[in-house]
């Protein structure tokens, strides 16, 4: 048993060797693919009746780009996601406004949208949350390699996930307060209606995303400095 966990981990921190060291347009790749991920994710989506906010899939990917790609592919894979989007693919997740079906008969897949229409509406800050969540954790496990540990790991996964939902909800009391010019606003929204309408409702299967996450990382990420961390002459010796 110990001779496998070895091998993973050998494998693993081959792997992290050569995702550092590969050249621009490899790992541009990586992370256009990453991008697409979580563009599907947000077609996976369940619809709310009190909120026009749905819940997807996306935060899976998010946090797994960060994991997989590091500091910088990380946030670009989630930088190109937001502006792909904008520039028109239909891969945001939207409002809850007249949803249609991607495929027929398959539940839970819903069509997207794109374009600048996303940035008057109410999950842009979401999606800005996924950027910052993205380049935050790859900062983190790139730069110190006791953020690869599962505790640690699990920590900053959850406070990632808590920006996400910090700048989700900003950006969803501004929109239902004034509408951004564009619409005449909802009135008033109190902290507690803020909260069910574009926080609790996602926590429950945001953290099952993160733990997943979180085994994934604990198994894949090498447990030992490849690229000069900032604390790698205290960690001990590969065992």
């Amino acid at each position: 048993m110990s001779a496998t966990i070895t091998r993973v981990r050998n494998r693993t921190y081959d792997f992290y060797r050569w995702r550092y060291e590969s050249d621009f347009l490899v790992n541009l790749g990586l992370a256009g693919l990453f991008a697409c991920l979580t563009g599907f994710g947000a077609l996976v989506k369940v619809y709310l009746p009190w909120t026009p906010v749905p819940i997807t899939g996306q935060l899976f990917f998010v946090l797994a780009s960060a994991v997989l790609l590091g500091k910088y592919y990380g946030g670009l894979s989630q930088v190109l996601y937001a502006f792909i989007g904008i520039l028109g693919v239909p891969w945001f997740a939207g409002s809850n406004t007249n949803p249609q079906t991607l495929v027929e008969g398959v539940p839970g897949l819903y069509r997207g949208v794109g374009g600048l229409a996303i940035l008057a509406g109410p999950t842009f800050g979401y999606i800005l949350g996924f950027v910052v969540a993205a380049l935050l954790i790859g900062w983190a496990i790139d730069s110190r390699v006791r953020y690869r540990r599962p505790a640690p790991l699990g920590l900053l996964l959850l406070a990632s996930t808590g920006i996400v939902y910090l700048l989700g909800a900003a950006w969803f009391y501004a929109w239902w307060t004034t509408g951004f010019g564009v619409a005449a606003g909802r009135g008033s929204l109190s902290f507690e209606d803020l909260m069910i309408r574009a926080v609790i409702p996602f926590i429950p299967l945001d953290l099952v995303k993160a733990g997943i996450v979180l085994g994934i990382g604990s198994v894949i990420l090498p447990n030992r400095p490849f690229a000069r961390e900032k604390d790698a002459r205290a960690e001990d010796p590969p065992s």
